[in-house]
């Protein structure tokens, strides 16, 4: 009798152990940089929730997705922004799990000129 409740014990552990490990991805949500454009715009997130963000380039040209006070806000779970910024080659694609806060944020692309030529949004985290 002893031997059954120490295997069952050690089962459930086991069970137990698993289980809070094991836990659900954050959801993916793409970001397309095109020449001069990042879609979708706005980009709409959720306060407190995980996201991946995934940041595909598809244009022929680097760019980048400048957002300093958006990522100094977020607290970042993997992933590498440095310095508030995610730098794309032509058809990279980067991504960064993180946790929003609730704010608006403005985005753009610092490359010279395209800021200008219209690569800038804005993300809204309710």
């Amino acid at each position: 009798m002893f031997v059954i409740r120490v295997l069952a014990t050690a089962a459930l552990a086991t069970l137990s152990l698993g289980s809070a490990q094991a836990q659900p991805a954050a959801p993916v949500q793409v970001i397309n940089l095109a020449s001069y454009s990042f879609s979708p715009a706005p980009i709409v997130l959720h306060a407190g929730i995980p996201v991946t963000l995934q940041f595909v380039n598809r244009a022929g040209k680097g760019h980048d997705f400048t957002a300093k006070l958006f990522f100094r806000s977020a607290r970042i779970l993997a992933g590498s922004v440095e310095g508030g910024e995610i730098e794309l080659r032509p058809g990279q694609t980067a991504n960064v799990t993180l946790i929003p806060a609730a704010g608006r944020y403005n985005v753009r692309c610092s490359h010279a000129f395209h800021n200008m030529l219209g690569m800038h949004t804005t993300i809204l985290v309710q």
